[in-house]
């Protein structure tokens, strides 16, 4: 709980944008984020595929619940699937903050996930990395922490946490791609209807 602490009286009532993936580390951020921050947000939630049923609801609960309005955007790090051309995170960060004219973006990322969050956050103690103007509120959260924030709050996690999954899905991943498939079938047409290359994804990953 530190660097949420540290964020909010460091930055006082400087604008701030939340990224919103759904996952159980955004949603931890969020509600942090909404009980301790003194300054104006926005709310960003990039999407794979817009309107997604099993996203809209979690999304409109949070809506709800905090009296928000959260921003969809395209996550057009998946360009690729179409064009062939890679988009990088930073380019995604740029068009975000020009987009909305707010430098800072908060994120639910942990040191404790990759050796590599944990590299990239080992110099950052307050949460605050000022270089790259990026706010860290659950840094010091280990899982289980997160869990029992969750809990704690009452906070719900989205449906596809039901299939046993411990985080939010990433697609093209083939495996989620067939827990869509057989749990949300009216996600997973919405998904082929524009990305039609990834049925065949699907139809493999079912059949190793």
């Amino acid at each position: 709980m530190r660097e949420i602490h540290e964020i909010s009286r460091l930055l006082g009532e400087t604008p701030a944008v939340v990224m919103f993936s759904t996952g159980k580390d955004s949603i931890v951020t969020l509600d942090l984020m909404m009980r301790h921050y003194k300054g104006p947000m926005r709310f960003v939630y990039l999407y794979f595929v817009n309107g997604l049923p099993m996203k809209e609801c979690i999304l409109r609960h949070y809506e709800k619940r905090y009296g928000i309005q959260i921003d969809r955007m395209p996550d057009r790090s998946h360009i690729f699937l179409k064009t062939g051309k890679r988009y990088q995170m930073t380019h995604l960060e740029q068009d975000i903050r020009s987009r909305l004219n707010i430098s800072w973006l908060a994120s639910g990322i942990r040191r404790d996930e990759t050796l590599g969050r944990r590299g990239m956050l080992a110099k950052i103690d307050s949460g605050i990395d000022e270089k790259y103007r990026k706010l860290y509120p659950v840094a010091s959260f280990s899982k289980k922490a997160i869990y029992s924030y969750v809990k704690l709050h009452k906070l719900p996690l989205p449906v596809e946490y039901n299939t046993g999954k411990d985080r939010d899905f990433w697609v093209p991943s083939a495996s989620d791609l067939v827990i869509l498939k057989r749990n949300f079938p009216d996600d997973y047409k919405m998904i082929i209807a524009e990305f039609s290359q990834l049925e065949a994804v699907a139809w493999a990953e079912e059949r190793r």
